[in-house]
């Protein structure tokens, strides 16, 4: 799929019953060693996936012996609970591609989409509750957009989801064209209004190595 102007994978998640051998009780398995095929093993073995994996294993245990059960016998939606409450690093449950944990509507979404799946937006993006804090903010009060910086130019839309942007300023970047992408659900959102060729200012970082122009704030 194609998100914030660039390629990403589409989300999914991993059945708890993976994690359980079916004939050894006392057991849980994790990280590459789950139970996939081996097209499957494209994607769940990934740092960041085995990372969410041996969460999800080691609360298991842990509830495990708090509950006294077996981890073949310890309820998933118990399990998918205490994973959202972890006070030191709650993990998602439910693809939500505009909302991050920090974020005051993030559990209510989470628990209310587990409760009722079938209404999970096909999109991955779901409503607010509450007013949405985006960058930083200091002492005084006043917004901050930290480690970026200011960009005038020109947008082009190539095609759905794949944008570009030649940089008028500052100088030294005069003339040079970056593709245009962003990791922030609200910006991905902007992007998708603005026409081909509009004036836009920016604040964003650079990465020369993929040639991204990585946009963290746009004023028109």
């Amino acid at each position: 799929m194609r998100w914030g102007g660039r390629k990403t994978g589409t989300p999914f998640t991993i059945p708890y019953r993976c994690l359980v051998p079916t004939a050894t009780d006392g057991l849980l398995v994790c990280e590459k060693n789950i139970s996939v095929s081996h097209i499957a093993n494209g994607a769940t073995r990934l740092q960041p996936v085995v990372m969410s994996i041996g969460q999800a294993a080691g609360m298991a245990a842990a509830l495990c012996v708090e509950l006294n059960v077996s981890p073949r016998n310890l309820p998933v939606r118990v399990l998918q609970e205490a994973l959202l409450h972890d006070k030191y690093a709650p993990a998602a449950m439910i693809p939500l591609l505009n909302l991050q944990p920090k974020d005051p509507d993030w559990l209510h979404w989470q628990l209310h989409y587990l409760e009722e799946p079938e209404l999970y937006p096909v999109h991955g993006n779901c409503p607010f509750l509450l007013p949405r804090q985006y960058y930083d903010v200091d002492s005084n009060h006043t917004v901050t957009i930290q480690d970026t910086c200011r960009f005038q130019g020109i947008f082009h839309r190539i095609s759905e989801q794949d944008y570009k942007f030649t940089i008028t300023a500052p100088s030294i970047h005069r003339g040079h064209t970056w593709r245009r992408v962003t990791l922030r659900s609200h910006i991905n959102e902007q992007l998708q209004t603005f026409f081909d060729e509009q004036l836009l200012t920016i604040w964003g970082r650079m990465n020369r190595a993929l040639n991204w122009l990585i946009v963290e704030y746009i004023s028109r």
